[in-house]
């Protein structure tokens, strides 16, 4: 459902976090292995950040003010805008759950291989429940742009996910009230994945692969280790942002979840 958004709030951690920056104002790119480009909209207590889908470019943007924790998914193209909340993740476990039902005899029906895969992909078979969500250091460091980084693996049910190289916020010089946003904003998207995971079923196999816990710290790469691709930050600018770019364009209309 929302790929990668997880990874660009955490790194977002970063430049906000550099020495001299200190305006509530930021503009912060990002770009993945595969090219694709991306950036995040601090002006606090707002945060507006890009959804990139694989391979076909931004679909759209998250709105998020950290006041009230309250979070939208803003799609351009259809000129559509949707609240991501503990209700939505809910009513699309439902709707996918119900899906599920409906193919399930069909599935069955299948040859032993392809049945094995269909159920893989939807995730029939996987239990709800608390799963287990950790980051745990490696013990290695790594420099980059002359930054040092505690590299951290985080595990979800025991297996690594990601690899993020994080480095201590507090060394960098944070800008505290850029900080405070995008931590809310991490904080919000790790518990939706982490109520998505938790459901089981296909829900936790489209949202909550993404999970990221907290770092403690500011992580500057991070690398998914399934498919290789590694998100990094690229630049910062400290000009002045628009207000106008943290509202829902009143044309937009709301969109049910399904």
């Amino acid at each position: 459902m929302l790929p990668r958004p997880f990874l660009t709030a955490a790194l977002g951690l970063l430049l906000v976090c550099i020495p001299g920056i200190a305006s509530a104002d930021a503009v912060l790119r990002f770009v993945d292995s595969h090219g694709e480009h991306s950036q995040m909209l601090v002006k606090a207590p707002y945060a507006r950040m890009d959804i990139v889908n694989g391979g076909s470019g931004h679909t759209g943007y998250m709105l998020f003010y950290a006041e009230d924790r309250s979070l939208y998914v803003v799609d351009d193209g259809s000129g559509t805008y949707m609240p991501l909340n503990e209700d939505v993740i809910d009513a699309q476990k439902r709707a996918m759950d119900e899906m599920i039902d409906g193919m399930r005899s069909r599935i069955q029906q299948l040859p032993p291989e392809a049945r094995a895969e269909m159920e893989r992909q939807f995730g029939i078979g996987v239990d709800a429940g608390p799963v287990e969500v950790s980051a745990q250091p490696t013990g290695r460091e790594q420099d980059l742009n002359g930054l040092r980084c505690q590299e951290k693996e985080i595990l979800v049910a025991g297996r690594v996910q990601h690899v993020a190289c994080v480095a201590d916020a507090e060394t960098l010089g944070l800008s505290p009230v850029d900080f405070e946003t995008i931590s809310a904003l991490m904080e919000r998207l790790f518990d939706l994945s982490k109520r998505a995971l938790d459901a089981g079923g296909p829900i936790a196999m489209a949202m909550g692969s993404n999970v990221i816990p907290r770092l403690d710290g500011v992580p500057l790469t991070v690398r998914d280790v399934r498919d290789g691709v590694t998100t990094r930050l690229t630049g910062i600018s400290t000009d002045p942002i628009s207000p106008e770019l943290f509202r829902v364009p009143a044309s937009y209309r709301e969109q049910a979840p399904f």
